[in-house]
């Protein structure tokens, strides 16, 4: 088996955004999804003569039946390391890594033609967390005994109802997902900062918020005196999946006082956003003053932009479910303007500060304040969907890599025995 390297490294990050091509044609993407599922049924025949596993074991006598449905999940079940070997693989590692250019989109709803085995190693793969390629495979309740996509008709013999998890389009981001997204923010805050920058994205929201407090605290006992900017992207709570971005500058000697705290959502349906009651609560809860003193809440102050749109009435497909995207976007562009203008962090107002954030966020912004038309934003959206999948799949390739130069080291450093 070849170990596909270093094709795949000199792709841009998935942060970068380009339009989507409309030159790569139907025939095209067909002929290249029957390559890739013929490359995969040539693995598994090989993996069948070599393996101790028989398809007897899986209920089939016949070779090619078994290759046709059972095998791809049989390869799953029996290898930990399943998809990592399939990536070895540089025929089936260059299809499933292939560019957004080399994807050819269905319909308005953006929906990728995938290879049929290509589906079902998404599909299969998602049954193990850390293997999830993000928005690439479906729920498991819409999937069938091989991996395929069961199709709306397919389930109970009767037509179903639609939801967000039927489309490539409008799958919630799930941890691998917000786990890349996390690994682009903390990049982005590596280089050094008048202002020192943490990026903080585990837990919930309001754990969050306590880990911002600890680490004030500890940066307190060891007296340090500057202020600290804590950049937080984190669902809001577990009963409310949506994302939102914080910015919090705090005093080191002042842990139980913030000196800032600014929430960006990505809705704002109203003139008060949904959110404004419960993420006073969660600040309270967390940063609580004494009797007779203003709430840490009052200090609140809303960022939030409209990027995310409320959809009422509209085709489950053009749901906007990207608040993943929406808020590291928001981080990001914080961040590098903590870097670039700190005092504005620290004083200005907090329109100039919105401005001056969506004028960082190319993707979705014209210029400072001008949204771009919402099938921009879509597309650039799909673009993220897609390169976030990719990114997934390139860091099990390094891992695999990492795995194989740290063995190789142990090898070499065993001292040699003579005879």
């Amino acid at each position: 088996m070849t170990m596909a390297t270093g094709a795949y490294f000199y792709q841009n990050s998935p942060v970068h955004i380009h339009k989507i091509r409309k030159t790569y044609s139907l025939e095209q993407a067909e002929a290249a999804n029957h390559a890739f599922d013929l490359a995969v049924k040539q693995f598994l025949f090989a993996w069948i003569q070599q393996s101790t596993v028989t398809k007897s074991l899986e209920g089939s006598e016949d070779t090619e039946e078994f290759i046709n449905h059972g095998a791809l999940r049989s390869f799953f079940k029996y290898r930990e390391d399943a998809l990592e070997r399939l990536l070895e693989q540089e025929t089936i590692a260059r299809h499933l890594l292939r560019p957004i250019d080399e994807v050819y989109f269905q319909g308005d709803a953006y929906e990728p033609l995938l290879a049929q085995f290509e589906r079902r190693i998404y599909n299969i793969a998602a049954h193990r967390e850390h293997l999830a390629v993000p928005f690439r495979y479906s729920p498991l309740s819409r999937q069938g005994d091989y991996g395929d996509t069961l199709q709306l008709t397919d389930l109970a013999g009767e037509q179903q109802r639609e939801d967000i998890g039927v489309y490539f389009g409008t799958r919630r981001a799930d941890n691998t997902a917000l786990t890349i997204l996390a690994h682009q923010l903390r990049w982005e805050a590596m280089s050094p900062s008048e202002l020192p920058i943490h990026v903080i994205t585990e837990g919930y929201m309001e754990d969050s918020l306590r880990r911002v407090k600890a680490i004030t605290e500890q940066l307190g006992d060891q007296e340090h005196t500057q202020s600290q900017c804590f950049v937080i992207q984190r669902r809001h709570a577990v009963d409310d999946r949506h994302l939102g971005t914080a910015l919090l500058i705090t005093n080191p000697q002042q842990p139980a006082l913030p000196q800032r705290i600014i929430f960006c959502d990505t809705l704002r349906p109203g003139t008060q956003p949904p959110w404004w009651d419960k993420f006073k609560d969660k600040i309270d809860a967390v940063f609580p003053q004494p009797e007779g003193h203003e709430p840490a809440s009052n200090l609140l102050e809303d960022g939030g932009v409209k990027l995310q749109r409320l959809h009422d009435g509209v085709p489950v497909r053009h749901q906007d479910i990207d608040c993943a995207f929406y808020t590291a976007s928001i981080g990001r562009a914080m961040i590098q303007l903590v870097k670039a203008d700190a005092d504005l962090i620290l004083n200005g107002s907090i329109e100039a500060i919105v401005s001056q954030m969506t004028a960082r966020m190319p993707e979705y912004y014209e210029q400072s304040n001008q949204p771009k038309e919402p099938e921009e934003v879509r597309e650039a959206n799909v673009i993220q969907r897609w390169n976030t999948g990719w990114q997934a799949l390139k860091n099990l390739m390094q891992n695999k890599l990492t795995d194989l130069a740290a063995q190789l080291q142990v090898s070499m450093d065993q001292p040699l025995e003579f005879s």
